[in-house]
């Protein structure tokens, strides 16, 4: 029963909810004054839709994480595309690589913060070529985790003889019914070995690498922000601050969500260490949710969008509630 509901039943929550959350942020930003938000409603729109993307393909591709000995895999759990085949494992590998998008997209949020506060004309006469730059970064970091699993962390004869074992004993079945995607740090051939640690260095640096641009650009916001709260209106001040606060929130949702337990995950088998089953389930949950966490933290960090969600809440629950009074009255 708990597998039906971490595979089944969670990831299709998780899907109907961003389904929900996203059109209603989309909604929020574009009833908004303009003057407010600029281009920067159609970079908010890309990373709905991205959303949107990624809560489909976490139900069309589901997947599912296991450790043994000294190894870790990724496998395909079941659905249409389960069949050991290239073209499944090429979508294996397309749906883990997505992971490694969000921080493209999250870097670019944190580049446009900061030319709009040096209000460069990149965010205002010049943003499609901006915006043309930010979905070639979301390309690249896809590209890049893509071709990296593609080539180096394929599940060869060694690697699927090594993790027989651990495969029988969860999901008893043989390798052979698996597209896996995965790596080994010892008691198998040096290239195997090698090209574990090649895929696991290249993911880890571009991801770590683009989480210390994150760092460098918040100081650098925080700094300008801090001029223009002396030589701007109070008003524009803060609500750019509310800005950096809600991509503040936008980024570490994904990083400890997503990344975090990926790290661990790669890390921790070079140890030997077996990591429990419910820290598997934990971490094919945590994949899934964040497509409608992260719109959700979004909304209640601006005030300007969580005032409408409660104003309209409210009116709601006042509606619902004078009713039966209005037809006690007519009584």
């Amino acid at each position: 029963m708990l597998t039906n509901w971490i595979y089944v039943f969670l990831p299709r929550i998780s899907c109907a909810l961003a389904w929900v959350v996203n059109p209603i942020f989309i909604y929020l930003i574009f009833t908004e004054s303009s003057n407010k938000f600029g281009n920067y409603r159609f970079l908010l729109l890309y990373f709905a839709l991205f959303n949107l993307t990624y809560s489909v393909v976490n139900i069309v591709v589901p997947i599912d994480i296991i450790t043994y000995r000294y190894c870790f895999i990724v496998i395909l759990r079941d659905g249409w595309f389960v069949e050991l085949s290239d073209f499944n494992f090429s979508l294996l590998s397309a749906r883990c690589s997505l992971v490694g998008t969000t921080f493209a997209l999250i870097l670019v949020h944190f580049i446009y913060r900061y030319l709009a506060i040096q209000n460069s004309s990149l965010t205002r006469n010049n943003f499609h070529w901006y915006m043309t730059g930010s979905i070639f970064a979301s390309v690249f970091h896809f590209s890049v985790w893509h071709l990296t699993c593609l080539y180096f962390t394929r599940a060869e004869f060694e690697m699927r003889q090594y993790v027989t074992p651990g495969i029988r004993r969860t999901f008893g079945n043989e390798t052979i019914d698996f597209n896996i995607l995965g790596g080994v740090f010892h008691e198998v051939p040096n290239s195997v070995v090698k090209r574990t640690w090649i895929a696991i260095l290249t993911c880890t640096s571009i991801s770590v690498l683009t989480i210390i641009k994150f760092i460098v650009l918040s100081r650098m916001i925080i700094n300008k922000l801090n001029n223009m709260s002396i030589t701007a209106s109070k008003k524009t001040a803060r609500f750019q601050f509310e800005l950096f606060r809600a991509l503040i929130v936008q980024t570490t949702i994904p990083i400890v969500i997503s990344f975090a337990p990926c790290l661990f995950c790669w890390y921790i088998p070079m140890f030997g260490i077996e990591l429990p089953r419910a820290f598997n389930y934990y971490e094919v949950s945590a994949f899934g949710i964040f497509p409608f966490v992260d719109p959700i933290a979004i909304i209640l960090c601006l005030p300007i969008f969580r005032t409408r969600i409660f104003r309209f809440l409210s009116s709601i629950s006042s509606g619902f509630f004078e009713k039966p009074s209005n037809a006690s009255r007519t009584k």
